[in-house]
């Protein structure tokens, strides 16, 4: 557990962000200098939303991913400090059987349940808790179909704003 997952992640995102400014740079002279070639989608009139709707999307897709890595890497944190209990169990014999239990029941946490036993830790501020409660929250507005009658209660976020709150927590994480 000695590096951060989310870094490899935002670099990613930010060369995804790059290449959607490339294609519409692409759209703009393809529209300017009226050449031939083998993309049709450069010659659609709405190329420049479509690329937009795409970047929208990706987006969305980002946010999910960081969330991800955040999840695995918040609940192989725990099994891992769930280990150093079986010191501390007596008797004994119940000390590895109660380790074991614990690192495998921590799969089905829910991730709001692993979030509220963070706030225990001292050195993460509360507002990053609440922040990366309502990235959750679209995040799983984005894994469950992006009901439109939802989006109401869901605050939509970048993958920029998630990657610096759950990273904050990260990097508290990777001190201790």
């Amino acid at each position: 557990m000695e590096s951060n997952p989310l870094n490899p992640i935002l670099e990613t995102y930010e060369v995804s962000i790059e290449c959607f400014k490339m294609a519409k740079k692409a759209v703009l002279e393809r529209q300017q200098a009226l050449i031939a070639d083998d993309y049709k989608w450069l010659n659609q009139p709405n190329a420049q939303q479509n690329i937009a709707k795409t970047a929208t999307e990706v987006s969305d897709l980002f946010v999910f991913s960081l969330w991800a890595a955040f999840e695995r890497f918040i609940i192989t944190y725990l099994q891992t400090k769930a280990i150093g209990l079986q010191k501390t169990v007596v008797p004994m014999t119940l000390a590895n059987p109660l380790s074991e239990y614990v690192q495998k029941e921590m799969e089905y946490w829910t991730p709001k349940d692993i979030l509220d036993l963070l706030k225990n830790v001292q050195s993460i501020d509360k507002n990053a808790i609440g922040k990366a409660k309502q990235i959750l929250e679209y995040r799983n507005w984005i894994a469950h179909g992006k009901d439109m009658k939802k989006t109401s209660s869901v605050k939509a976020m970048t993958p920029i704003y998630t990657y610096q709150t759950l990273n904050e927590i990260v990097n508290i994480l990777l001190l201790n």
